[in-house]
């Protein structure tokens, strides 16, 4: 028979063993474990991820606006003061039409995203109006052979800086309401000549009025109604002048209706009042236009 002290270690022996084999089996599952994760983390290096999803619009940090306009006055009423003389204003239709020569419109504005779908923004426009009036009869003045040349033209460049506020509705669809201002200087350039030569020797030859160049501040603003995705109606307005280089006040207000024919490119129809109050000089010198025009507005712009 075995001792007490023979069983005891015996029994020891199979307990050891037992616990060695138990420490093997956890070691081989947890080896197992990992080998599992590392192959699959491996795996996962290999491929290429999966896309994040599609939640941010990818839009061009400025957009422009290229266009091109013509303003037809139908109607000029007022007076025009040259060399301290004055004639009073009463054109039609007509008579406009007469006078016409020649007339160059055309407007570059630019806007930059102020943050996502929201429609705030800062920009700049660029704008220019040249119109060129003239009268030359001929066969007047007492031998039947004298002259008279009427040169009249009114250029104006707007400068200015803007600031769009965030759209009144969700922007892009139909009822949305956008809004902004501008700010900045207008260059104007006012011309009325009278050359008369009535056939006679001088001094019965007169060369009257001449040119006038000032730069003035300006203020606008502008509402535009997104009616449909292709039909906006926009109101805009401005002033100028206050006082500054002879204008006492100048101011236009102009309704459009807007139709996008083609893609990027719009088609614009509406009616504009403008009105001009200008003079410098006192006496034999005064230099005036005081006037109001209105008659329909064509234009068409390119987006991009």
């Amino acid at each position: 028979m075995l001792s007490n002290s023979a069983c005891t270690k015996s029994r020891f022996k199979k307990e050891d063993a037992a616990t060695s084999k138990k420490r093997l089996h956890l070691v081989f599952a947890a080896g197992a474990f990992f080998a599992s994760a590392l192959s699959g983390q491996a795996a996962d290096l290999g491929q290429t991820p999966a896309p994040l999803p599609d939640t941010i619009e990818t839009v061009s940090p400025w957009e422009f606006e290229l266009g091109a306009y013509a303003f037809v006055p139908l109607s000029v009423q007022g007076s025009s003061t040259v060399d301290g003389g004055t004639v009073d204003l009463d054109l039609g239709p007509q008579e406009i039409f007469d006078l016409f020569q020649f007339a160059l419109s055309g407007r570059f504005e630019g806007w930059r995203d102020m943050g996502r779908n929201n429609g705030s923004a800062f920009g700049f426009v660029l704008d220019g109006q040249y119109v060129n009036l003239g009268l030359n009869p001929k066969n007047v003045g007492p031998r039947g052979n004298g002259e008279v040349d009427v040169d009249v033209q009114q250029g104006i460049v707007d400068m200015l800086i803007g600031y769009r506020f965030p759209t009144i509705g969700r922007s892009g669809t139909h009822g949305s309401l956008s809004f902004d201002v501008t700010a900045g200087a207008r260059y104007n350039f006012l011309r009325q000549k009278i050359d008369v030569t009535p056939g006679l020797p001088a001094p019965f030859t007169a060369n009257l009025g001449g040119d006038k160049h000032w730069l003035e501040p300006v203020v606008g603003a502008r509402a535009i109604f997104h009616a449909t995705p292709k039909w906006d109606f926009v109101l805009r307005g401005d002033l100028a002048g206050f006082g500054v280089g002879g204008d006492d006040l100048t101011w236009s207000v102009t309704g459009v209706a807007a139709w996008e024919a083609w893609d990027n490119t719009t088609l614009r129809l509406g009616y504009r009042i403008y009105d001009m109050d200008y003079s410098s000089g006192t006496g034999a010198n005064e230099f005036a236009f005081d006037a109001t025009e209105h008659g329909p507005f064509l234009g068409i712009s390119r987006r991009f």
